[in-house]
C-alpha cells in the first residue's frame, strides 16, 4: 500500500506551497489570504523511486466567518485519519503561535510519524529560528523555505527511507486515469454532483457561491476505468471578478480544462445558459476537449416559470429545453446534454454510461480504410467549390491515434487555400454519420504540397 502523507497546520503558514514543491507542479492554489485550500487536494507522486500520495488539507483552526469551519475541521480530520506520515507546517518567522501548540497536541495523539516543518527561512541566516520549535515536542525539525526550494530535499530524504521503492514512472497518474473537470459559474451544484456520484461528503458543499476555491481532485472508479473528477472555483464574469483571489481562481479553472481529458459544463436548470457559459464552452472548443452538458437542479426547474418554454408535457419540455441549449451553445455541439439532479439523484447512472463512452471513443483511432471510403463517398456527392478554376483534391486521409485525446484526421490534399470551412464542416457530417463521435470534437490535421503540417482544431 502507497503511503499517504498529510500536509497540515494553522492558515496561511505555506502549506499549500509545499505541497506544489514536493509535487513539483502548481496544483494547489497559493494566495496570501488565509483559507484559501477548504477541500483536501491530493496528488499521485514519486520521489527518488518512492510512489505516495500527497494531500493538503484546510488550515486547522480557521476563523472562517463564511462558515465553513466545521466543514474545513471534518476534512482536515479524515487526512489525519488516513495518512501515514504528517508534515505540520508552521511560519518560523512568526514564531511559535497558540495554535501551533495546540495543532501539535492534536498531531501528538495521532499515533503517527510526524515531521515538523518550520517554513518561510528563506536564508542562512534565518536557520537559527527554527529552534524556537523544538518546544512543540517533536524530534524531526525540518527548516526550510517552500517558496525556494530549502531544505526540501533533506526532508524527503528522511519521510522516504521509511517507504518501500517503487517501479512507478515519475507521474503514474497521467497515463492511467481518465480526468473529468467539472466547469461552470459558482452555485451550479458541481460539488454537489460530485459527491452524489461518490455518495459521500468529499467536497464541501455550501448555497455560498464560491465555497469551491480551488481544483480539487477526487479519484473514482467505475468498472474498470479509474476516474479523476476535478472541481473546480465557479466562472464569473470577468467584470463582476474584482478580488485577486477570485482571479486567481479562475486561472486555474481555464488551466483545470487544458488538462483534462473530459470537460463536464454544468448549467443550472432554472438559471439556463447565459453568456458566461458560452464563455466557458468557447475555453472547452478552443481547447479541443471533449465535453458533456448536465443541466443540473432539473427536479426544480418545473417550479419555476421558464420564458420561451410551452409545452404542455414534461417530456415536450424536456426535449425543447435541450435543443435549445444546444443551439445556444452551437459551437459545442458535439456534446450531449443530459438533464440531472444531484439533490434527487436522477441521472447520475446516465451520466456515468455517456462519460464511459466518451472515453471509449476518445482513446480509439477512427479506422483509416472506413473513413477514406466515407470522404471518397462523400466527394463524389458533392464536389467542393472550385476557386480561380481550381478545385480541392483529398488525396488520402489517415486516422491518428491519441492517448485520452481527440477523434485526429491527418488530411493530404493538392492546396491548403482550397480547403473552406463550409466544406468542412460537410466532410464532418458525413463523418459524424458514420462513427460513433459522442461528445467528441474532430481534429483535422491538414497537409498540402506547399506547405509542412499544420493544425486546425474543431
Amino acid at each position: 500500500m502507497k503511503p499517504v502523507l498529510a500536509i497540515v497546520g494553522r492558515p496561511n503558514v505555506g502549506k499549500s506551497a509545499l505541497f506544489n514543491r514536493i509535487a513539483g507542479k502548481q496544483i494547489s492554489l497559493v494566495h496570501d489570504r488565509a483559507g484559501v485550500t477548504r477541500d483536501r487536494v491530493t496528488h499521485e507522486c514519486v520521489w527518488r523511486d518512492h510512489a505516495f500520495t500527497l494531500m493538503d488539507t484546510g488550515g486547522i483552526g480557521l476563523d472562517d466567518r463564511s462558515g465553513f469551519e466545521a466543514a474545513i475541521q471534518r476534512e482536515v480530520n479524515i487526512a489525519l485519519e488516513t495518512a501515514t506520515d504528517l508534515l505540520l507546517v508552521v511560519d518560523g518567522r512568526a514564531g511559535v503561535n497558540p495554535l501551533d501548540v495546540e495543532v501539535a497536541r492534536k498531531l501528538r495523539r495521532a499515533d503517527k510519524r510526524v515531521a515538523l516543518v518550520v517554513n518561510k527561512l528563506d536564508t542562512p541566516e534565518t536557520q537559527n529560528l527554527a529552534a524556537e520549535f523544538y518546544q512543540l515536542g517533536f524530534e524531526n525539525v525540518f527548516p526550510l523555505s517552500a517558496a525556494h526550494g530549502l531544505g526540501v530535499e533533506a526532508l524527503m530524504a528522511s519521510l522516504s527511507k521509511h517507504w518501500e521503492k517503487s517501479t512507478a514512472d515519475a507521474d503514474p497518474a497521467a497515463d492511467a486515469e481518465f480526468r473529468v473537470a467539472l466547469v461552470g459559474r459558482p452555485n451550479v451544484g458541481k460539488s454537489s454532483l460530485i459527491n452524489a456520484l461518490l455518495r459521500e461528503r468529499r467536497v464541501i458543499v455550501s448555497d455560498i457561491a464560491g465555497t469551491t476555491r480551488d481544483a480539487v481532485d477526487v479519484a473514482f472508479t467505475h468498472g474498470d476505468t479509474d476516474y479523476v473528477f476535478v472541481d473546480t472555483a465557479g466562472m464569473r464574469k470577468k467584470s463582476r471578478v474584482k478580488d485577486a483571489l477570485e482571479q486567481a481562481m479562475t486561472s486555474r479553472t481555464a488551466h483545470t480544462i487544458n488538462r483534462a481529458h473530459l470537460c463536464v459544463l454544468v448549467i443550472d436548470a432554472p438559471s439556463g445558459v447565459s453568456e458566461q457559459e458560452k464563455k466557458i464552452a468557447g475555453l472547452i472548443h478552443e481547447a479541443g476537449k471533449p465535453c458533456v452538458i448536465l443541466v443540473n437542479k432539473w427536479d426544480l426547474s418545473a417550479q419555476v416559470e421558464l420564458p420561451g418554454f410551452e409545452s404542455t408535457t414534461p417530456r415536450e419540455f424536456l426535449r425543447e429545453y435541450a435543443e435549445s441549449v444546444k443551439r445556444q451553445l452551437f459551437f459545442v455541439n458535439y456534446a450531449p446534454v443530459l438533464m440531472v439532479s444531484a439533490a434527487k439523484e436522477k441521472n447520475l447512472g446516465l451520466w456515468l454510461r455517456v462519460m464511459e463512452q466518451v472515453r471509449r471513443v476518445s482513446a480509439a483511432p477512427l479506422p483509416t480504410g472506413q473513413v477514406n471510403r466515407v470522404i471518397q463517398r462523400a466527394m463524389q456527392r458533392h464536389l467542393p467549390s472550385s476557386r480561380q478554376g481550381r478545385q480541392l483534391k483529398i488525396y488520402y486521409v489517415s486516422a491518428q491515434k491519441e492517448t485520452h485525446g481527440t477523434p485526429t484526421l491527418k488530411v493530404f490534399i493538392n492546396d491548403r487555400e482550397l480547403w473552406t470551412p463550409p466544406y468542412e464542416r460537410f466532410l464532418e457530417q458525413q463523418i459524424r454519420a458514420e462513427f460513433d463521435l459522442t461528445g467528441c470534437p474532430l481534429k483535422w490535421l491538414l497537409r498540402d504540397k506547399k506547405e509542412p503540417l499544420t493544425v486546425k482544431p474543431r
